[in-house]
């Protein structure tokens, strides 16, 4: 299996990260790559927080046709970005889902209350995604360091194309 580089140069081929960098942007060519519209929904952390949501900072809800990415609303303005990347990683990378957790109280509660906040999407939707608990995994793993490349790469002035550039520095993605 091809190294996360090379996955993320592949990636970045047919789903480019804009420059500048523009979230909407960035989500609507990952939502027309995908052929799936993609919404973000803001929420209180503390709903996220110890429920089996990775880092309890955002979740990933893959309905029938369409993608919700669920992210904590009291971050900064770039970490809100670098989860809602993380979450378009799992997208982007393949990750449905993972074999069903064992119930909790913890995950019931949580269930509860992201289905109160997101009424719109079936408690089954949900479901799945909470088993995440952490980066341990190496689906968690693989999406935050999507997330790490999308941000650095979003962050990198633009490539100059002179012909000096293309003779002596040939891009090695090519």
């Amino acid at each position: 299996m091809a190294g996360m580089d090379t996955r993320f140069r592949e990636l970045s081929r047919h789903v480019p990260i804009p420059h500048p960098w523009n979230l909407t942007t960035y989500l609507d060519t990952v939502a027309e790559f995908r052929d799936r519209p993609i919404t973000l929904q803001p929420v209180d952390t503390a709903v996220l927080a110890g429920a089996g949501c990775g880092t309890g900072s955002g979740l990933w809800i893959a309905k029938r046709d369409s993608d919700v990415i669920v992210y904590g609303a009291d971050t900064t303005e770039w970490h809100a970005e670098h989860i809602i990347a993380h979450e378009l990683g799992h997208m982007l990378l393949g990750h449905g889902p993972e074999a069903e957790p064992s119930p909790s109280d913890q995950t019931a509660h949580t269930l509860a209350a992201v289905a109160e906040l997101l009424p719109s999407i079936a408690p089954e939707s949900i479901a799945h995604v909470l088993g995440r608990t952490d980066y341990g995994t190496s689906r968690e793993r693989d999406a935050e360091t999507f997330a790490d490349m999308v941000m650095l790469q979003a962050m990198r002035p633009p490539r100059r194309d002179s012909l000096l550039h293309r003779t002596f520095f040939r891009d090695r993605r090519r």
